[in-house]
């Protein structure tokens, strides 16, 4: 009886290797070879054709993280990083709030904040390059309208700063806004119940009942958005290209030129690598931070 239940096991075993052996071949085709074949690139120094690669070590990494231009563009994508995290959460925050008291039309406005989900980076794009254009955008004949003066938001840094801030919280706000709404949704009505007959001001509430048990929502929008947040590419690349002056560079558009504008292959692989650690590390930490700790729910 064991032998056959041994077989039965094995079976299932095989069937199931061969009926996911297609997509692990697929995967590795399409994904596992292509980060071999840049790690390997990135510990080389090749030719334009990259036909003859010779081993160079971290030589390549290094000139990255001495390299000035990386450094002060690592430094931007902390900055933005930082600024539109903050933001999707105190929006994100905000909003959620307001729709989990059910007022009326809150169904609706749950709908609207989902197409920008289903939307295209780079639709979205190019929608916002539209409505910041200076001459005839529709956001500075808008500020005209009510005596305001709009910015030339693509010629001024700190303009092109905060146009490329405003289209990506208009893609990423939705996605925090909608992880908080389910989270609270699901908290204990008892212990909200309790609060209020003992007293407990709005602010203590959020503080010591609402925080601490959106813990994993808050930590799977941090690790999510992180890695977004320090990949991001189509709205920057579509809206300022980098500019004015490299004032809105990013890491993966510093990556995209030092591979196809200036064609620096091995150092443009070595510079996308250390990305990866970095969002690596910084993702570690959030975790340990924000996991739950031994005895918490």
């Amino acid at each position: 009886m064991a032998n056959s239940k041994l077989k039965v096991g094995a079976s299932r075993e095989r069937k199931g290797l061969f009926l996911t052996l297609p997509t692990l071949v697929i995967m590795a085709i399409t994904v596992f070879l292509p980060i071999l074949w840049s790690l390997r690139l990135s510990f080389s120094k090749t030719n334009i054709k990259m036909t003859d690669m010779s081993f160079v070590g971290f030589k390549n990494y290094i000139h990255v993280l001495q390299s000035n231009d990386f450094l002060n563009v690592l430094l931007q994508t902390f900055g933005f990083v930082i600024t539109t995290l903050f933001f999707e959460f105190v929006i994100g925050f905000v909003v959620a709030i307001v729709l989990n008291r059910s007022l009326p039309g809150t169904n609706l406005f749950k709908l609207l904040f989902t197409l920008p989900l289903i939307m295209a980076p780079v639709v979205s794009g190019l929608q916002w390059r539209w409505l910041f254009a200076d001459q005839y955008g529709a956001i500075n004949n808008i500020l005209s309208l009510v005596g305001i003066k709009g910015p030339l938001w693509m010629v001024d840094p700190w303009a092109a700063k905060g146009a490329v801030l405003i289209s990506n919280l208009w893609l990423a706000a939705p996605f925090v806004i909608l992880v908080l709404l389910a989270a609270m949704s699901s908290l204990p009505e008892e212990l909200y119940e309790a609060a209020k007959i003992d007293g407990a001001k709005s602010y203590q509430v959020f503080r010591y009942i609402t925080l601490p048990l959106l813990k994993p929502a808050i930590l799977l929008i941090l690790v999510v958005r992180l890695a977004d947040a320090f990949r991001v590419f189509d709205i920057v690349y579509i809206l300022t290209q980098g500019g004015p002056g490299g004032s809105t560079e990013v890491l993966s558009t510093y990556i995209y030129k030092e591979v196809f504008t200036k064609l620096n292959f091995s150092e443009g692989a070595a510079a996308s690598f250390i990305v990866m650690l970095i969002i690596s590390i910084v993702s570690y930490f959030s975790f340990r931070l924000l996991r739950p700790k031994a005895g918490e729910m």
